[in-house]
């Protein structure tokens, strides 16, 4: 809840030095860089043209997630269009060589469990990362995840407010439909609108899943655009009781990506996983 101040009144005493001396530690000191105050339709439309700006990344980083009761740390590198178009290379914790390799390739998926020894296809959904990370994120809102920005509620609608605490502008939206809510903070400070964190509730109140992002950077594309993105983005989904913790050491935006980057040979008569 924003702060405002002490909320004491003091209206026929002069002002001494304490009370100023109060004011000034009160807080609620920090003030819009920019005017007009940018109307909701603004704020998500800059969200959305994050993601419209990368039309691929390439990145690797530390991810540190469940798979079932195990936790498991170690590199995974990450490739990554728009249109359900993933690929995943997880690493061994205890080595270089890779563990597991998942390509989604806008249709379906393919995965050899290099551990393992076997293989699984399917179609590419949600159930497909929350096979791989445990958490359930349509590709396309991991895609958006994985670029700084923030998946968004369905014809959302809303409003912005202040806080002047510490320079943050807070966007709460509903979604047209009523099924859910959404409460978007993004940093104001220079007006630079970094997604710092994003909560999504369904209609009973309960948290669907949170997204906080921390350390933001300048990362120069391929093609000269400019993106900010994390250094730490951590995604928690309580229901699941599952959690991702991402340090992103190396981020490359619009670099060319050509379809055979989300495809693999599986090779003949390897066992399907059980």
């Amino acid at each position: 809840m924003m702060r405002t101040g002490f909320g004491i009144a003091l209206p026929f005493a002069p002002a001494t030095g304490l009370a100023l001396a109060m004011a000034a530690c009160g807080g609620g000191d920090i003030k819009r860089p920019y005017s007009p105050a940018p109307a909701p339709t603004e704020l998500v439309s800059h969200v959305e043209e994050v993601r419209a700006n990368a039309e691929s990344f390439r990145s690797e980083s530390t991810m540190d997630y469940w798979v079932k009761k195990d936790r498991v740390k170690g590199t995974v590198l990450l490739l990554g269009k728009p249109g359900s178009r993933l690929r995943f290379n997880a690493e061994n914790p205890t080595g270089g060589n890779v563990a597991v390799d998942l390509a989604c390739d806008g249709i379906g998926y393919k995965m050899i469990d290099y551990n393992n020894n076997c293989q699984l296809t399917g179609p590419c959904t949600k159930d497909t990362i929350a096979g791989f990370l445990n958490v359930e994120l349509e590709p396309d809102d991991f895609y958006t995840l994985a670029i700084g920005s923030t998946p968004l509620i369905p014809n959302p609608t809303g409003k912005v407010t202040w806080d002047s605490n510490v320079g943050h502008e807070k966007l709460a939206l509903k979604s047209g439909d009523g099924m859910w809510s959404q409460v978007i903070v993004l940093d104001g400070k220079e007006h630079r609108w970094d997604v710092l964190s994003s909560v999504v509730y369904d209609r009973r109140g309960n948290v669907e899943w949170k997204l906080e992002n921390k350390g933001f950077r300048e990362v120069k594309g391929a093609d000269g655009k400019v993106f900010r993105v994390p250094r730490k983005t951590k995604f928690v989904q309580p229901k699941r009781k599952a959690d991702l913790l991402v340090t992103w050491k190396q981020h490359d935006f619009n670099v060319e990506l050509g379809p055979e980057k989300f495809d693999m040979q599986i090779p003949e008569g390897l066992a399907y996983c059980q």
